[in-house]
């Protein structure tokens, strides 16, 4: 299921799509504003100001600290107000299962990461599946039957799986790779295409 914004397509994310949904809702948000990236990434604006210095010696180093709303200008609402503006994005493109457990979330970065955590697991499960991705890598092999561009697409959908894990190769490196796990029947083609 797919909804539109203003001629955008924004993709509506259930469990079984997650990493495609993580991508195209990160590449989304930016195209609208930096700063909603900002807000999922870092978490949300808080404007700051530098604290009295009144009774402080002179060589006391300037502290921040939040300012109150009274004292907010123009700028500080607008920066504030995207956070609940990319909330409303997030929340409008979770299915109801998934809505019912960031609901109570009040920050977008809480909504991203609680979404996350529900996809993907913990840092350890993350870590887990990583780590089968890399093992898949490492011995990967062409399977009886299959055609070369069916090959070449479970490979390249290993390389997609290891890339949103954090884990990328040097395409030198992968290409390689994937021209030995071809069978001795395609040598020719291997050797060609390392020629190339």
């Amino acid at each position: 299921m797919v909804k539109k914004d203003a001629g955008v397509k924004i993709p509506v994310l259930d469990k079984d799509n997650y990493f495609h949904w993580k991508v195209k809702m990160h590449l989304h948000l930016m195209s609208m504003d930096e700063r909603y990236v900002d807000c999922i990434e870092k978490g949300p604006y808080v404007p700051m100001k530098f604290a009295s210095r009144v009774g402080l010696p002179d060589d006391a180093p300037d502290v921040e600290i939040p300012k109150p709303v009274s004292e907010w200008t123009i700028e500080d609402v607008a920066e504030v107000h995207k956070d609940k503006r990319t909330m409303n994005i997030l929340f409008n493109d979770l299915e109801q299962e998934m809505f019912d457990s960031v609901i109570n979330c009040t920050t977008s970065k809480e909504v991203w990461d609680t979404v996350r955590t529900l996809c993907e697991g913990t840092e350890q499960v993350r870590e887990n599946k990583m780590q089968l991705l890399i093992q898949q890598y490492e011995h990967f092999h062409f399977k009886a039957g299959e055609t070369l561009n069916d090959t070449f697409s479970r490979f390249q959908k290993l390389l997609n799986g290891l890339k949103l894990y954090g884990r990328i190769y040097q395409t030198k490196d992968s290409n390689l790779k994937f021209l030995r796990a071809l069978p001795k029947e395609w040598k020719p083609v291997t050797v060609s295409l390392r020629n190339t």
